[in-house]
């Protein structure tokens, strides 16, 4: 499914924001404030796109802000968004405003009817983030995650440390929750046995050897 959206504020940064995920921003430079001053003045979304060292993507996500954690003196910023709706941008604008933006359509995943198998591939994921959390001394917040959706689940556990920004976008870009879903749940597995194994082996080897090569 897609929606034709109204002209969206950009802001390029060397992130991935996720839907459904939370993101601390400091805004420092002259025309963001401008910019995240007219959102939070008309209650607005902005976009933000991924930034990466080789091109800046056409594919990112709304950022609604939830608040304004802390202003300073020179009009900086400190402020803590929510990722919402994903988006293909059109055609950018660079002339209007001081900031980037852009004609943008909203999309959503296709496969959203498959209720059962991805209700399954979340259970799936959960358990697996149980299990990731045991290995490394940690804890979930289970129930929290259970009452999430699938399609927001993806993009949460996408968020955790275990994805770098490539396999971030890559995944905000899939419009297959059942694709994304399982990708998530292999990664999580793999991250899983890969910790097993590297407990197992400072069993072996003893705690003063250097094992973070095993994890990778």
């Amino acid at each position: 499914m897609e929606q034709n959206a109204e002209q969206l504020a950009l802001f390029p940064l060397g992130l991935v924001l996720l839907p459904s995920t939370r993101l601390p921003l400091h805004i420092f430079e002259q025309r963001y404030q401008l910019m995240i001053t007219e959102c939070i003045e008309h209650d607005t979304p902005f976009g933000v796109i991924y930034a990466g060292q080789e091109s800046t993507r056409t594919i990112g996500c709304t950022a609604r802000i939830e608040r304004v954690i802390k202003r300073y003196k020179d009009g900086s910023m400190d402020i803590l968004c929510v990722g919402e709706h994903r988006f293909r941008t059109r055609a950018t604008d660079s002339t209007s405003e001081p900031w980037f933006s852009a004609a943008v359509d909203l999309f959503e995943d296709r496969d959203l009817d498959r209720r059962d198998e991805l209700a399954q591939l979340a259970r799936d994921a959960v358990k697996q983030l149980e299990l990731y959390a045991a290995v490394v001394g940690g804890s979930i917040e289970r129930e929290a995650l259970l009452d999430l959706s699938p399609q927001q689940l993806s993009f949460v556990a996408a968020a955790s440390a275990m994805f770098s920004l490539e396999q971030r976008q890559q995944l905000l870009e899939l419009q297959s929750a059942v694709e994304r879903l399982t990708i998530v749940l292999q990664t999580l597995a793999g991250a899983v046995a890969r910790r097993r194994m590297a407990r197992a082996a400072q069993r072996v080897i003893g705690t003063h050897q250097n094992i973070e090569h095993l994890l990778n």
